[in-house]
């Protein structure tokens, strides 16, 4: 059975605490929605086992001495919402460092609409892909800003929590197109499209992948992606929509550069 896993972070109660740095032994107290869905979601109690994960690259196993409620350290939100009770405490057992996952895969792609874009987040997160960046290109139609950046952030830190990721997933954007075929050392571009050649390992420790919009790269874009170097790539003999085509590419690249 797989350990319950916590979102070490400034919404638990710890701001300024970094977990890297707590020694075996330290007694933590979870706050929050972190706390309100251990103990009232999945019933925590104690002797069990937790993991805390803070999104940095710092894991930790802890056992809980105590679940349930207590006064004081609740936000205002927290408390409105009826959760600010709520608080475990996680005796800490062991503390490791997990280094980044090599190469490191960046996906540029248009925003698919709607709750499609979601989709992407979520299945970006879990392929292992380290951060995904809303491209602006000629036939998109979507492009995040604000408070639609901040809600994605959101998912994908829920997706790494879910499936144990020790790095978070960055989000960002809209950028241009520029941007994503700026040279960076070490770096490796790749552009998929229908008419390239299939995907080959480029041995790179930084991989790009831009995925464009429903309505495909423009001659110019695809132009001016060669000329920066970029290789263009196909990915599957079908058209796919940006959430699927985004996912499907991001896994070949993980899967042949890891071989």
């Amino acid at each position: 059975m797989s350990r319950h896993r916590i979102s070490f972070d400034s919404d638990t109660g710890n701001e300024g605490v970094q977990l890297s740095a707590l020694p075996l032994g330290a007694v933590v107290t979870i706050r929050g929605d972190e706390a309100a869905h251990g103990v009232r979601v999945k019933r925590l109690s104690a002797g069990e086992e937790v993991e805390l994960l803070d999104g940095r690259g710092t894991v930790a196993i802890g056992v809980v001495e105590g679940a349930g409620t207590g006064a004081g350290g609740a936000s205002k939100e927290a408390e409105r919402r009826g959760r600010g009770a709520a608080k475990l405490d996680v005796r800490i057992t062991l503390v490791r460092r997990v280094e980044p996952v090599v190469p490191r895969l960046e996906v540029w792609s248009a925003t698919p609409k709607g709750s499609r874009v979601d989709e992407l987040v979520d299945g970006l997160c879990q392929v292992g892909v380290a951060g995904w960046f809303a491209l602006e290109t000629a036939r998109g139609v979507v492009d995040p800003r604000g408070t639609k950046l901040e809600r994605l952030r959101k998912i994908a830190a829920e997706a790494g929590k879910q499936c144990g990721r020790a790095w978070r997933m960055e989000v960002e954007g809209p950028l241009g197109l520029g941007r994503a075929l700026a040279p960076a050392a070490g770096a490796a571009i790749v552009v998929a499209d229908a008419a390239g050649e299939p995907f080959v390992a480029t041995g790179a420790r930084l991989v790009r992948l831009l995925i464009g919009p429903e309505g495909g790269w423009s001659p110019g874009e695809l132009e001016r992606a060669r000329g920066a170097g970029a290789r263009i790539n196909r990915f599957g003999p079908h058209t796919m929509r940006i959430e699927t085509a985004a996912v499907a590419a991001a896994a070949v690249v993980m899967a042949v550069e890891g071989r």
